[in-house]
């Protein structure tokens, strides 16, 4: 069968910046198939221009001049890392968010900014400035494959979709049209040089989506759209993307997190390959020429699947990308064979594999990530539905809520999805037996493995058993968390004294976790990032947040 076209690997934190991950990364696909690398930075490419038509070198060394050598020093590491991947037939691409701009344009051009104080996102300027750049770019990285942006997130500088300028112009402009102005700003410099411009699905509407996906076929025919694999964000207990074989006859290229950005931060191990077998072959089908691998997230350092037992998945995806029918136990093995790291370890931090000696190690291995995500998505996922930020729970009640129907909502692509969620007795018991299923197996994850008999370090061993007791107290995290929210909610909601007390019963045992995970975490020294998912002071506040709302109600009962 033919294999996709662009089989990627994604850089997304500080990695992309040290020479030793990069290196890694470049082996690995070497070895394995890849054929594009792919740096994301949303200000990447300001990051690597000046540009000389705003920014004079005269000016930039009486003014600017650290900005000045940090270009320069950028540069120089970027043609490193581009001759090196194209030593070994790969492509490079930068991922980025525009408009994006440096703090000092606003220093040369004021009127950027309104009477108000906000940028105008529709003021010219900005179309003329983004094509400067990109021309800019080509000049000084003549060798890169194309770029890869998102129009219509909401982390970018300057957006219609996020537009708080209520000028006349601003008015007037459909947020489709403003696409179309800064794809077409964009392409022509791409496509005289002869290189991609990829459009990115980063929208939390279908209606976003599909501006984003018609203001591509509008400016050419010779733009790719990249789509997540399922809409929005990575979750896998989501449907398809529905953009997906549906993009106007544009090209398309699918990206998938293998890391754990919503499935335990890559600390808490989970196999994701029989998802991604199911969603490749879904591509394929759809007529997907393009799929690559994000292998960390921009906000979390020291931490990738490169220092994660989730290396399996990245294994899964690239021996997917070659051929969506592979048997799966050769995914495994290429995963055991080639060695394992936990994530009780910086990424940064120089170890050498561990090589599992026993016989039967693949499958053991193979149950236990296997068994390990059915405990993560009844954790993290709540009949479905996305109750976190990042793998951690949120600060308030209202937040823990405003996510599932609001930031992730799960609804409009799936419309009538929570009816399984709504506040009723009959729910919520079942909610609460999900968490209870999920404290049950991953007490038992240790049984499945036996890692004394692997054939194993006594080092590694450790490694794993403080895994494995950090990933109890995290599924407890949750549990406790979310049977307090929803009853406080419902109690509420109601009123009702016998929902109050069983809100009050739920706090009250949210409140002796917390405790009794603050006195385990306490004077430990994991790897920072631990403290993202297991956070008593977060626990805390939404403790406090649930008594002060239900003395509230208390308060007018009596």
């Amino acid at each position: 069968m033919e294999t996709f076209d662009l089989r990627g690997l994604e850089i997304h934190n500080n990695r992309m910046w040290r020479w030793s991950a990069v290196e890694r990364a470049l082996d690995f696909m070497s070895t394995n198939g890849l054929n594009a690398l792919i740096f994301h930075q949303n200000d990447l490419i300001d990051n690597l221009v000046f540009p000389k038509a705003y920014f004079t070198q005269d000016m930039m060394y009486k003014r600017w001049p650290i900005r000045r050598s940090t270009i320069v020093s950028n540069q120089l590491y970027i043609r490193q890392v581009i001759r090196k991947a194209r030593s070994m037939g790969i492509g490079f691409y930068l991922e980025v968010k525009e408009i994006w701009y440096p703090e000092q344009l606003l220093e040369l051009f004021p009127q950027l900014r309104t009477a108000e104080g906000v940028i105008c996102p529709t003021n010219p300027f900005w179309f003329e400035f983004l094509g400067t750049k990109i021309r800019e770019l080509l000049e000084v990285m003549p060798e890169i494959a194309g770029i890869i942006m998102s129009p219509a997130t909401r982390e970018s500088k300057v957006s219609i979709s996020t537009n708080p300028c209520q000028c006349e112009r601003c008015k007037q402009t459909e947020n489709g049209q403003w696409y179309e102005q800064l794809l077409q700003a964009m392409f022509t410099p791409l496509s005289e040089k002869g290189k991609n411009l990829v459009v990115r699905d980063f929208t939390y509407t279908i209606g976003e989506q599909s501006a984003v996906v018609d203001a591509a076929a509008a400016v050419s025919t010779d733009i790719i759209v990249a789509l997540k694999n399922v809409p929005h964000d990575f979750w896998p207990t989501f449907p398809h993307n529905v953009k997906i074989g549906d993009t106007n006859g544009l090209r398309q290229w699918v990206e998938f997190d293998v890391w754990g950005q919503y499935c335990g931060f890559g600390v808490f191990p989970v196999s994701l390959v029989e998802d991604l077998q199911d969603r490749i072959r879904y591509c394929r089908e759809k007529g997907v020429s393009g799929v690559w691998f994000r292998t960390d997230w921009e906000l979390m350092n020291e931490t990738s699947v490169f220092n994660s037992l989730n290396m399996l998945n990245l294994y899964g995806g690239a021996l997917l990308a070659g051929n969506p029918d592979i048997d799966l136990d050769a995914v495994y093995q290429a995963w055991v064979e080639n060695g394992l790291y936990t994530s009780m370890y910086p990424e940064s931090t120089a170890r050498v594999p561990v090589i599992s000696e026993a016989s039967n190690a693949v499958e053991r291995w193979k149950a236990f990530m296997k068994a390990s995500w059915s405990v993560i998505e009844k954790t993290l996922y709540t009949r479905g539905h996305v109750f976190q930020y990042s793998s951690k729970i949120s600060p308030t009640l209202e937040d823990f809520f405003y996510v599932v129907t609001s930031y992730h909502s799960r609804d409009q692509w799936e419309p009538g999805a929570s009816e399984r969620i709504a506040r009723t007795d009959e729910n919520i018991w079942g909610i609460i037996a999900e968490k209870q299923a999920a404290v049950e197996e991953v007490s038992k994850l240790r049984s499945i493995l036996e890692p004394e008999t692997l054939g194993v370090p006594q080092l590694f061993i450790r490694e794993l058993d403080i895994t494995l007791d950090l990933y109890l107290y995290y599924v407890k995290n949750f549990y406790f968390a979310v049977s307090a929210s929803f009853w406080a909610k419902k109690a509420l909601e109601t009123g009702e004294a016998a929902d109050i007390r069983l809100a009050r019963v739920a706090v009250d045992e949210l409140s002796a976790f917390r405790i009794e995970l603050t006195e385990r975490m306490a004077d430990t020294y994991y790897p920072f990032y631990m403290y993202w998912m297991l956070d008593g002071e977060l626990l805390q506040s939404l403790e406090n947040d649930i008594k002060k709302q239900l003395d509230k109600i208390r308060a007018k009962l009596l």
